[in-house]
């Protein structure tokens, strides 16, 4: 289940996932798909967590998959996979669902090792930035808002007039449209510095703003492009999603039954 808190742009995305056979469709996403300033080189708590997890569902028996999960190889795994998430797209929105998996852990587990291994309780991650989901899917509505606008002007206007068409592309509301996608988002999505003067357009629509009679000359297949906001952030997060609520359910696998067949006494030799 996602938090209450998780963003409803990216809820409504997620929202149709689903999994084939009960397996997390995909693999972990690769770091290099992260926010630039998440330092991962790979995800690799997540990685051991879906491997761990896959291994022990595949075995036949309750039992048997109990043997092979109850480790704390598999607990860490939890944290660390939060970890990477916290810092791989910038929000704790799939701590809920991991969480479950920790304490159906602990229940099932607990009891079999109370008595003959020390269980450690890794440290909770802590999120130290975040990545404003809702507000990168507004930007990148823009962005298209911007596209389909400007793609009207060319309609209207070319090849008969380009004067006539930069004068419909630079109306406010356009480039303040053309402004948040490429001014806002490269800082807010992208992580990007952004100039002003680098806005498609800017050049071309201060001399209609300022009522010059005389245009620069104008690249109008630069003009007619519009640089989206790049989502990768979003789209790593459905992916991390899929891997995540695909382990949810093996783990379900993995567990059940449990609450009705008490756990075997464990002998000192015993793993």
């Amino acid at each position: 289940m996602l938090g209450t808190g998780f963003p409803l742009a990216l809820a409504a995305l997620l929202g149709g996932l689903d999994f084939q056979g009960g397996m997390p469709q995909g693999n972990v996403p690769p770091a290099s798909l992260c926010l630039p300033n998440s330092g991962l080189v790979e995800l690799s708590g997540c990685a051991v967590m879906v491997e761990i997890t896959n291994r022990c569902s595949a075995r036949e028996t309750v039992e048997d998959r109990l043997q092979c999960a109850c480790v704390q190889e598999l607990l860490n795994s939890y944290q660390d996979c939060k970890s990477d998430i916290h810092k791989c797209v910038g929000t704790n929105f799939l701590d809920g669902t991991i969480n479950q998996n920790i304490d159906a852990w602990h229940q099932a587990c607990d009891p079999r090792l109370a008595s003959s291994t020390t269980i450690t309780t890794p440290p909770e991650p802590t999120l130290t930035s975040t990545y404003n989901v809702a507000e990168c899917y507004r930007l990148a509505g823009s962005c298209y808002s911007a596209d389909d606008e400007t793609n009207r002007c060319r309609r209207q206007w070319l090849p008969t007039s380009s004067i006539s068409f930069i004068s419909c592309a630079c109306q406010p509301p356009i480039h303040s449209l053309m402004s948040e996608c490429q001014y806002n988002g490269n800082i807010s999505c992208k992580l990007q510095p952004a100039a002003e003067s680098n806005i498609l357009g800017y050049r071309e629509c201060s001399y209609f703003w300022t009522g010059s009679e005389t245009l620069p000359p104008v690249d109008l297949t630069s003009f007619l492009s519009i640089s989206r906001v790049e989502m990768k952030a979003t789209e790593v997060a459905k992916a991390l999603q899929a891997v995540v609520g695909g382990t949810e359910h093996m783990a379900r696998k993995t567990w059940t039954t449990v609450t009705e067949t008490a756990p075997p006494s464990r002998g000192p030799g015993d793993l």
